[in-house]
């Protein structure tokens, strides 16, 4: 869908919202209004289905941000407990002691420096993505912004012919008066 066609779905759903709350009736006290909830969330259906894909690309980046920082996080807890289970295998077989726990250290060192390794790429790829994301956003932000100027100076344009057309023909009404 266009930026166009989705700026106008949004206004007319907005307007269908609007409508909906001008023609609910008040209440006698407090003010409140009593709306008929089937249309409000039909209207609220219809606006979801008109959210622009980019927003929706930017909440599956976010998503996928977080699974893959889950999987990093999972990922690392696997690898320090191999590397403590190794530690703890190492100790008992009273295999060098020293060399085991230097061992059993390094691999729990090794794993974190693993865990931050995959944590950074995972915040450096979904910011990648988030960025990108939020360029398209704002490039259809632009889109619409300047889709609507066009809009709101045709119907300045017409509003203007239009008051035109008016002061003729009271002009010539007066001039047939007279």
């Amino acid at each position: 869908m266009s930026p166009e066609g989705a700026q106008l779905e949004f206004l007319e759903l907005i307007d269908g919202l609007e409508q909906l709350v001008i023609e609910s009736r008040r209440l006698p006290v407090g003010g409140n209004l009593v709306v008929d909830r089937r249309r409000l969330l039909d209207l609220i259906d219809q606006l979801r289905l008109a959210i622009p894909a980019d927003l929706r690309q930017a909440q599956q980046i976010l998503e996928a941000r977080a699974q893959i920082i889950d999987d990093a996080h999972l990922s690392a807890r696997r690898t320090m407990e191999r590397a403590e289970q190794e530690r703890a295998r190492l100790i008992e077989e009273h295999a060098i002691t020293r060399a085991a726990e230097e061992r059993a250290q390094q691999l729990l060192m090794d794993a974190e420096a693993r865990a931050r390794q995959i944590v950074a790429e995972a915040d450096a790829t979904a910011a990648a993505h988030l960025s990108e994301a939020a360029e398209a956003t704002r490039q259809e932000l632009e889109n619409l912004n300047r889709y609507t100027r066009e809009v709101l100076l045709r119907l300045d344009r017409l509003l203007t012919q239009l008051q035109g057309s008016v002061r003729e023909n009271l002009e010539q009404l007066d001039r047939e008066q007279n």
